[in-house]
């Protein structure tokens, strides 16, 4: 309910302005997968280190077009966040600022559809620095592919406890891991689970 309340303020209060297009509803046919590298696992603090956006669209997913951003390295990289995204502060000393990084992501992904695994993670993430800079959330849906997959599972073999592991997923799709834990190889890959639980039928067309 908070969030719907949300919503509907941010869309009175900047349905006018120059992202007023993002609050529209939308009419295509598009998806973009998304996928955020960040320094921790909790949403209320962890800091982007890196996002990107892989459009969807007719059957392919478009990673030669995609949007992969890289950004200043935070106060909070650390040790541990460095072994999972392999990302050190000499390769982040070119990227953009949070500001930049986050306007680059609005003019991409538009008012498509935002596809992820544990996509509520990286939408939060993207909130919490999106709000104080822009004075508005994502207003864009989203599409869990982990509960897509769950309900294929449920539909086929009833009595399997589904393991929702990005792994497992994955492995049980007969897809490959495209560079695990980069933001574009995991968005990649997180569009061809869409594309393959697509053919299999267990994605309803976007409206």
């Amino acid at each position: 309910m908070l969030k719907a309340i949300r919503r509907a303020v941010d869309r009175h209060r900047h349905g006018q302005g120059a992202y007023a297009h993002l609050f529209e509803r939308y009419q295509g046919d598009e998806v973009v997968a998304l996928d955020c590298e960040t320094t921790g696992l909790d949403p209320r603090s962890a800091e982007l280190v890196s996002i990107a956006a892989v459009p969807v669209r007719e059957e392919r997913a478009l990673s030669g077009s995609a949007l992969d951003i890289r950004l200043r390295h935070p106060a909070g990289l650390s040790g541990d966040s460095i072994r999972i995204h392999r990302l050190r502060p000499m390769d982040l000393s070119d990227g953009l600022s949070v500001e930049d990084a986050l306007a680059a992501l609005l003019d991409f992904i538009g008012n498509r559809p935002l596809l992820g695994w544990c996509i509520d993670f990286d939408v939060a993430v993207i909130n919490r620095h999106l709000r104080p800079r822009f004075g508005f959330e994502l207003p864009n849906a989203t599409i869990e592919v982990s509960a897509l997959y769950q309900r294929y599972l449920r539909r086929i073999q009833p009595e399997v406890t589904p393991d929702l592991r990005f792994e497992a997923i994955a492995k049980a799709l007969s897809l490959p891991e495209l560079e695990r834990h980069s933001a574009k190889g995991d968005a990649t890959t997180t569009a061809l689970m869409y594309l393959r639980l697509k053919k299999l039928g267990a994605v309803a067309t976007p409206n």
